[in-house]
């Protein structure tokens, strides 16, 4: 019967589903004699539900929200045993084993408090949450940066890249809905930390559940609405430190839960996040202000005992500035962002039995980005950008008009004059249908299966060079996909297998396009966990990983003229490709994870990565015209080993993890040939180099300190200790590779030159105080502790952050008598002529050049932020 509703349910329609529930299972046996006990009752919190015994005395509850909870096992003639604190994470199984013994009726209950193991069976990949307890102190500006820390990331300037693959190659999922901006690759919607219940990332290995994603995936786990009233306030600030430790960030929200009805429940929340320099650097720069703000909303109706409809919704604001150095004299003329979406999210789930749960989602994701140059004005969350009209741009000049009075010199300059020459906005619109089973048949066999339909609605303005040569790019394509998946858990007694198949189709939708089909691809998954002894697992998975490229390389340039899209000036723009095949990756990955000792755990993981069919520019010499576009011609070969130690004891837990990787392949992003080669008049070599997020050797350590509860045994001195934590997170790696000076003339000296070795250690302390229905926290939080002057970037021609390896000389600004400049020559400038004695003498001449060239050098960008510390609170009642 169930396999049956399984099957209509998969042909039904439409969705692919990622998992944002857990499991409990277990065995059950008599505490003495250690025979399995069937017909045992097991309950997850109280619920009017729960799972029986098989003869074998084993159970199984699906559907489990993360969290903790309490298990409870009962049976006429025994004693009826509760476990508490077992901790359910999303996709995971949770083991809770009975030991009953025969009691008369009436006996209490006999309570256990559980312990979440270190090692688990059902893990046959690698995967690391950040729980609720956590949320409050781990260091970081956003949600996403909570994973920083996982072993086989490496961050560069603004990025990060999972196990040596590209930035775009990871999916960002809110309770399992994709919210990726298709065009561009980027999140559309983030959320505040307190919204989030729990964050877990999955860098590789995921089943066939998940999709759109070749390297890493987040999974933002939401909080949901609970059963009593309750409201919060949260605030974390830099803003009362010394200016030196300030970059004016603050992030503040409100949070309430209303049960308005038996069965219906709310929780809402509002979220804002300031920053006067979203990317910090070695100093707080200007035009770099930030702001973010959202409302989140989930409302859970149980109008059954099997039925529950969650609907959810998420508003989402941002708008920012950007600097560059060339542009520093004119800021208020260089680009700015802005970006708005909404999410939402209705959820019907009908779970007949804890052995089975069905699930009908239907989303919609909307995003529009739009960025140029924006009309003056501070930025405030009462107050949108206002974008200036491409009438008002101007062509950006390089030439005398600075502070130093000098002539335009190629080799360095400011921008004086003109206005950034690009005006964009797109929009989004993604209509999701979702329909997903799962069904434990057997003791032995979990099945699941989803299937996943997507429209999408992609427009773009986007105007170039609009002052003197034109270039408009307009369209509109509505794209689709289709998934299908199914996967079989199975789970022996010392083996655990998760088997799984998923197929994807893509149709770019282009109008009168025969030759561009549909593109689809079927994708194995298979992982196995085996235990070698009680503390010991081996674990192994393979699988194949498909994800469509960018809308933006389909789409961008292919209806514009073909005059406009052909040439500019020297350069040639790249017009995309709606034919181009999904890249792929096929990975393979073998674990070993065991306790050798109580609480000490120690994991060893080795995997290697082949990427095919990555995107990559190459020139087409057409007639009448040659152009640029996009082809499937790039691939990388990536491997590496991760070496992790945990401790963990009542009062601590420290984790170190080592790894070693290498990131090979013919092009690190997709438009580098463009810009390195074609641009120049060159033809791309298809040359395997160590890519530019080539990260060698990563260290993380992380040491939590919590005082455990009546430690004194001093009333006073309790109250004021008790879970008092402390914690620091350290993290040191080899610097990024680049190439000598001369571009990459020479395939054989390509990322042959290392940066410096990279450094950084966070520090926070907590303090939780209870006072009535009041829970409140207490954080301080010092990023850069020790004020580590981190090398982020260096001139190719000298190795250095602060130096280009231009030397301005003396000499040649020697000039005869006949030559020298006065007052009223063409060439005199009064801001040259520094003692104004109407004559600009060769030093005079020299040293503005000098000061010129000095003030160009970017050496402030180069270096990561200094030290930066915050306060803040969290008050819940």
């Amino acid at each position: 019967m169930r396999l049956g509703l399984l099957v209509v349910f998969l042909c039904a329609a439409a969705t692919g589903f990622a998992a944002e529930t857990g499991r409990v299972a277990g065995r059950v046996v008599e505490k003495w004699t250690g025979e399995p006990l069937a017909g045992v009752n097991v309950v997850v919190d109280d619920a009017t539900g729960g799972a029986a015994t098989d003869a074998n005395g084993k159970y199984s509850i699906l559907n489990v929200a993360p969290g903790r909870h309490r298990v409870t096992a009962s049976m006429v003639g025994y004693g009826t045993v509760v476990v508490t604190d077992v901790e359910v994470e999303p996709d995971r199984t949770a083991r809770v084993d009975f030991r009953l013994e025969p009691a008369a009726i009436g006996m209490p209950p006999v309570k256990v408090r559980a312990e979440r193991p270190l090692v688990s069976k059902d893990m046959t990949a690698p995967r690391y949450a950040v729980r609720p307890a956590e949320m409050a102190w781990v260091p970081g500006d956003r949600l996403t940066d909570m994973v920083l820390v996982a072993p086989g990331v490496a961050r560069t300037d603004s990025a990060f890249h999972v196990r040596g693959g590209r930035a775009t190659e990871v999916d960002f999922l809110i309770d399992g809905v994709s919210v990726l901006d298709p065009l561009f690759g980027e999140l559309a919607v983030e959320l505040a930390r307190g919204v989030a219940d729990e964050v877990v990332f999955m860098p590789g290995g995921f089943p066939a559940e998940y999709g759109r994603a070749m390297s890493g995936v987040i999974n933002m786990i939401t909080v949901n609405p609970r059963e009593q009233l309750g409201a919060g306030y949260r605030l974390k600030t830099e803003r009362l430190m010394p200016v030196y430790y300030n970059y004016g960030y603050t992030e503040q929200g409100l949070q309430l839960h209303l049960p308005v009805l038996p069965g219906l429940r709310l929780v809402a929340d509002a979220s804002a996040l300031t920053t006067e320099d979203w990317d910090p650097r070695l100093f707080k720069l200007p035009h770099k202000d930030r702001v973010d703000y959202s409302l989140y909303g989930k409302l859970f109706w149980d109008f059954a005992s099997a039925w529950r409809l969650a609907l959810t919704g998420v508003l989402y604001h941002t708008q920012f500035d950007r600097y560059k150095t060339e542009w520093r004299l004119r800021l208020n003329d260089y680009r700015s962002d802005m970006r708005a979406s909404d999410l939402e999210v209705a959820k019907l789930t009908w779970m007949p039995d804890a052995g089975a749960h069905y699930s009908l989602t239907l989303s919609r994701l909307a995003t529009e980005k739009r960025y140029g140059v924006r009309e003056p004005g501070d930025v405030s969350i009462w107050r949108s950008f206002v974008f200036r009209d491409t009438s008002e741009f101007a062509t950006p000049v390089r030439d005398i008009n600075n502070p130093w009075g000098c002539p335009f010199e190629r080799y360095w300059f400011f921008y004086t004059g003109g206005t950034y020459e690009e005006s964009r906005r797109s929009a989004v619109q993604t209509l999701s249908a979702r329909l997903a089973g799962e069904n434990q048949l057997t003791s032995v066999h979990r099945l699941s299966a989803g299937a996943n339909a997507e429209m999408h609605d992609v427009r773009t303005d986007w105007a170039r060079w609009p002052t003197w040569h034109p270039v408009l790019d307009t369209y509109r394509f509505r794209p689709s996909n289709l998934a299908l998946y199914v996967q079989d858990r199975m789970d022996f007694e010392g083996l655990y297998a998760d088997v799984g198949l998923r197929y994807d189709r893509f149709d770019p939708a282009v109008p009168n396009a025969e030759t561009v089909a549909a593109k689809s691809r079927f994708s194995p998954r298979l992982g196995m966990s085996f235990r070698i002894t009680d503390w010991l697992f081996l674990r192994a998975n393979y699988g194949h990983y498909f994800q469509v490229p960018q809308f933006s390389m389909l789409y961008d340039n292919t209806v514009v003229p073909v005059k406009y899209r052909t040439a500019y000036g020297e350069q040639l723009l790249i017009v995309g490709n709606p034919n181009l095949k999904p890249e792929r990756t096929q990975s393979t990955e073998l674990g070993l994870q065991g306790e050798v000792a109580k609480g000490l755990l120690l994991t060893a993981n080795l995997w290697r990565k082949d990427v095919y069919d990555l995107v990559g520019t190459r020139e087409v010499p057409a007639l009448p015209q040659r152009y640029v576009t996009y082809f499937n011609v790039d691939y990388a070969r990536l491997t590496g080993v991760e070496l992790i130690g945990e401790v963990r004891r009542a009062w601590a837990v420290a984790r170190l993890s080592y790894t070693l990787s290498w990131a090979r392949g013919t092009s690190s992003y997709a438009n580098e040939a463009f810009y390195e080669f074609i641009q120049r008049g060159d033809t791309a070599p298809m040359v395997e180099y160590p890519l530019d997020f080539d990260q060698r050797n990563r260290f993380f350590g992380q040491l939590d300190l919590t005082v455990p509860a009546g430690m004194s045994g001093i009333g006073w001195l309790d109250a004021v200790l008790d879970s008092f934590g402390a914690h620091v997170i350290a993290y040191m790696g080899n610097g990024f590779p680049y190439s000598p000076p001369g571009g990459k003339g020479d395939p054989a000296t390509w990322n042959t030159r290392l940066k410096p070795w990279r450094s950084n250690v966070d520090a926070a302390l907590s303090k939780p105080v209870r006072l009535g229905r009041l829970s409140l926290n207490l954080v301080a939080e010092v990023l850069n502790v020790l004020d580590i002057r981190d090398i982020m970037n260096v001139y190719a021609a000298t190795g250095q952050p602060n130096d280009d390896g231009i030397v301005v000389e003396f000499s040649d600004f020697f000039r005869p008598e006949e030559r020298a400049m006065r007052f009223l020559d063409k060439d005199y400038d009064p801001r040259r002529d520094t003692n104004k004695d109407g004559y600009i003498t060769q030093f005079e001449d020299y040293r503005s050049a000098y000061l010129y060239h000095k003030a160009t050098i970017d050496w402030v960008n180069n270096y990561g932020p200094g030290r930066r510390a915050r306060l803040g609170f969290t008050v819940n009642w």
